[in-house]
């Protein structure tokens, strides 16, 4: 019933293969912006295209096929892990499964559960920590292995360690793929190939960090007030 919109005039290409990260305040839409592309939400004016194809021309579950979906708080339900990781192609072999895990930094920690692979993990995971959680929904993405990737960042609150594997991760994973990178830190930004800055449902620039730096005030402040809860 809100009549003002969640985005408003947004003009964006994701070049293929390209890495894309998209910074903002809370608010400034960037979710929307994700569960749109997802089509967990249908936009009520404008196109969404993919290769020039509208993509609500596509049936949704077809279209997500096409993509694979890490978010910040990945959903695992009460069953093993390899399940869990299967989630994401579920006719993938056993080995098939324990390649994605390696891929993802994961294989280590499953190895050392009661049950290995078929460890079952809880409601909602609830025997991993949340860097061994995130290394699942990146496992996942590994078996997809779809061509366009959305990352909601995945280092956000973990320890240094967890950090530095789950970052080896997504590297890996990115790699020759189209990704869309919701940057909570800057310093992820800083490696995308474009940095796209929202605020109030608006992209107001986009840019290299070091272009941004010079023409966007709202990037450094963004940069600055994140710099401050870090140190």
């Amino acid at each position: 019933g809100n009549e003002r919109f969640a985005l408003r005039g947004v003009d964006l290409l994701l070049e293929s293969g390209s890495r894309t990260a998209v910074v903002g305040p809370t608010g400034a839409g960037k979710s929307t912006l994700v569960n749109l592309i997802m089509r967990f939400l249908e936009a009520r004016e404008g196109t969404i295209e993919a290769n020039g194809v509208p993509i609500r021309d596509l049936p949704a579950r077809a279209w997500r096929e096409y993509v694979a979906l890490v978010p910040q708080r990945p959903h695992l339900f009460y069953d093993s892990v390899l399940e869990n990781i299967r989630l994401g192609h579920p006719s993938a072999s056993r080995a098939e499964v324990e390649r994605a895990a390696e891929l993802a930094a994961a294989a280590e920690f499953i190895r050392q559960l009661p049950d290995g692979y078929d460890t079952h993990i809880g409601e909602e995971g609830a025997r991993l920590s949340a860097g061994e959680a995130q290394r699942v929904a990146l496992a996942r993405a590994f078996l997809k292995n779809a061509p366009f990737l959305i990352l909601d960042e995945p280092t956000s609150s973990l320890d240094p360690e967890s950090e530095r594997l789950i970052r080896l991760a997504v590297e890996r994973l990115a790699e020759g793929r189209t990704a869309l990178i919701v940057a909570h830190r800057l310093n992820t930004a800083r490696g995308a190939d474009r940095i796209v800055v929202m605020e109030d449902g608006r992209v107001v620039e986009a840019g290299v960090h070091e272009d941004l730096l010079r023409c966007c005030d709202l990037y450094v402040r963004l940069l600055g007030a994140r710099e401050r809860l870090s140190a």
